[in-house]
């Protein structure tokens, strides 16, 4: 795999290397491991979601960008849209690093629709000439006709009394006290990660630090907390954040990084948010990070959420070594039922079945399509799919054991190994049994929804062509296998049409 120095990964979009980064595409459409329905980067590398949100009639996503190859390079925003959040088009450039104060990346960040206007506040990624790094939160819009405009000065500088770890802005209003809050993910001087609330009574300036979200009953979050994000569902808050540093658990947080979540009540005028239960892992899935949930004021029972299908610090070679790497989650539905979370896909998610590739009760072995939508109804009984698996050997398996009520999941079959250091399964206790899988599998991809929403497992694979098989044992029920449908433009665009 090629090795990228300091000058090359620092370096920004130049529509001078329009050419270049087109022939780059075209060579990666070809790969056996672009999707048919996921958000995949147009070039180069995808990192965390960004600005997410409901505007104009339509779903608008940003993701970190690097153009020029699978590296974790200078940071872009990337633009994408949907009218239903299945159905997904490349919209081009969002943002880059083009001033003094995101000379070094722009940095994550969310999304916050007002009338004619979607604000988009971010962290500019500063370094000196001795590569000290200086965080910056900054701003800038989306109007209505989709033109992306910057804010020349700084909301607010580097934070004393922090390291140079503080970003990712999450922005939300709140109608109590008519205050704009940013909820941000920073370090302290003792290196632990630490939620950090700023406030104004303008979007565009008055900023200041309201001070540390406490956690009832909890103290440590490892040494750093990334993409933080705080929700109104229904009468409850929704509490999201990527720690880093956490210790495995059993089964749980098993990922070099994790995704988890808390359910609670907020008390602003003390600044600590006050958990019903203890905090839990977003997805149990061995890829998934840096959730965030939508800017959007047209659902309050209920979140609209995507992630970056990937991990920090993990490599997805079988790409890298094509040089590209990246997709996001398929957007989920959050509502808070019976205090509980449940994740489900996006409404319109029965778009992406198209001609029934078999049903299925007992036993089956047939070809896998390379997208696939996998429907599997169950009476608490024994199954067990086998999802890309090739003549002599397995793929990615999923297997429940109705006596123990573990629903398991395992890529360690298959030819092509990522990231084995931090295990090949992973495996969740279902109290009341199993009775639904929803499986959708996308080329490189495989989601899990399990139950209605009660737990979801996503995972990066990379079948080879001759892993071609699907396998289906089961002891009650129906599993029905569809080909997937393609929703998502795999088109080359970097321009925005306004320009």
């Amino acid at each position: 795999m090629r090795e990228w120095t300091r000058e090359e990964r620092y370096v920004a979009l130049d529509m001078k290397d329009l050419g270049r980064l087109e022939e780059l595409h075209k060579q990666i459409r070809e790969s056996i491991w672009r999707c048919d329905y996921h958000v995949q980067t147009v070039t180069g590398l995808m990192g965390d979601t960004n600005g997410f949100s409901y505007f104009n009639n339509r779903w608008h996503l940003f993701y970190q960008w690097f153009p020029y190859g699978a590296v974790h390079g200078l940071k872009h925003w990337y633009h994408v849209s949907s009218p239903d959040l299945v159905t997904w088009r490349n919209e081009g450039l969002g943002i880059g690093p083009d001033e003094l104060y995101d000379d070094k990346g722009v940095f994550s960040g969310s999304g916050y629709p007002e009338g004619d206007t979607l604000y988009l506040p971010y962290t500019g990624n500063h370094r000196d000439e001795n590569w000290v790094r200086f965080p910056y939160q900054l701003l800038a819009w989306m109007d209505k006709d989709g033109k992306i405009h910057k804010q020349e000065e700084p909301l607010y500088g580097p934070i004393p009394g922090y390291t140079e770890h503080q970003r990712d802005p999450k922005m939300f209003f709140r109608e109590e006290d008519g205050y704009y809050y940013f909820l941000l993910g920073v370090q302290n001087e003792q290196k632990k990660g630490r939620f950090l609330l700023m406030r104004s009574k303008e979007i565009r300036k008055g900023w200041e630090v309201y001070g540390e979200l406490k956690v009832r009953g909890y103290d440590d979050f490892g040494f750093m907390i990334e993409c933080p994000d705080l929700e109104r569902v229904g009468d409850k808050w929704l509490l999201l954040f990527s720690p880093q540093g956490l210790e495995p658990q059993g089964d749980c947080f098993r990922n070099v990084y994790n995704n988890t979540y808390m359910i609670g009540n907020m008390d602003f005028e003390n600044l600590e948010f006050i958990p019903d239960g203890p905090f839990r892992e977003l997805d149990r899935g061995l890829d998934f990070y840096a959730a965030q949930c939508a800017g959007q004021k047209i659902w309050p029972e209920r979140a609209v959420m995507c992630a970056w299908f990937g991990v920090s610090d993990y490599s997805y070679g079988p790409t890298a070594e094509e040089d590209y790497s990246g997709l996001q989650v398929m957007p989920r539905i959050l509502t808070i039922e019976n205090g509980e979370l449940k994740q489900r896909p996006a409404d319109d998610w029965k778009k992406l079945e198209g001609e029934c590739a078999g049903e299925f009760t007992g036993s089956a072995d047939v070809e896998m399509p390379r997208g696939a939508v996998i429907e599997v109804k169950n009476y608490n009984a024994a199954v067990a799919l086998d999802l890309y698996g090739a003549e002599d050997h397995k793929g990615f398996t999923v297997t429940y054991d109705p006596e123990e009520k573990y629903l398991t999941i395992e890529r360690g079959y298959m030819e092509n190994q990522i990231n084995t250091d931090y295990g090949t399964d992973r495996r969740v206790r279902l109290e009341n049994g199993l009775q639904e899988l929803i499986i959708f599998a996308d080329h490189s991809s495989v989601e899990i929804f399990v139950n209605d929403g009660e737990y979801v497992l996503s995972s990066r694979i990379f079948p080879t062509l001759s892993e071609n098989r699907f396998r289906v044992e089961q002891a009650g029920g129906t599993t029905t296998l569809f080909k997937a449908v393609r929703t998502v433009e795999d088109d080359f665009v970097i321009c925005p049409a306004e320009q």
